[in-house]
């Protein structure tokens, strides 16, 4: 897949779920006419679908876009690596966009075994909200050719990513999905 078209589809799959969340309508405010049961011993239900799902897991949206993204960001700081060139600085701000996307693509359930129960967690939405936070960061880094608010920003990313793997998946890789760096 091409940058280009990788880039498309992601503007595609962000731009249908943003489209399909922006059109919903609020659910109905019901009235509890009754006092809420007494707690069980039964184990917490599973959360129901989200009538928007993406059409793949988090988990691949995860390694194809945000490991993808970070790793162009992150790269920027190795030896040798600074963005030198306006092309440089355009391709970083291509992936500090993907990553502030991203941070709200994940904020949908897609279709891995986890992914609905995931998004139906507060922690997880302030983690994926730090995700675009810290994408918006890079961005307004990239726009500005500022190495040092770069670097800033992709130690909130760092932070963001780490807290939420700590909290919702230590064990890597995702799924079994990989795949290599370009810039190893």
């Amino acid at each position: 897949m091409t940058r280009e078209s990788f880039n498309t589809a992601l503007v595609v799959i962000t731009g249908t779920w943003l489209a399909a969340v922006g059109c919903g309508t609020p659910a109905p405010v019901q009235q509890q006419s009754a006092p809420a049961p007494a707690a069980t011993s039964a184990p917490p239900a599973t959360p129901a679908p989200p009538a928007v799902m993406s059409p793949v897991s988090i988990n691949a949206e995860m390694v194809s876009v945000i490991d993808h993204a970070g790793h162009e960001l992150w790269s920027a700081e190795r030896k040798g690596k600074a963005p030198k060139t306006n092309a440089d600085w355009e391709n970083l701000a291509e992936h500090a966009t993907q990553m502030a996307a991203a941070g709200a693509l994940v904020r949908v359930a897609g279709t891995g075994v986890n992914d609905v129960m995931w998004v139906a967690s507060p922690d997880w939405q302030k983690w994926a909200r730090a995700l675009s936070d810290a994408g918006l960061a890079a961005l307004k880094a990239t726009e500005g050719k500022n190495t040092e608010a770069l670097v800033a920003a992709n130690g909130q990313l760092v932070e963001s990513c780490e807290g939420c793997h700590k909290q919702f998946k230590p064990s890597l890789p995702s799924e079994g999905i990989t795949h290599a760096h370009a810039h190893q």
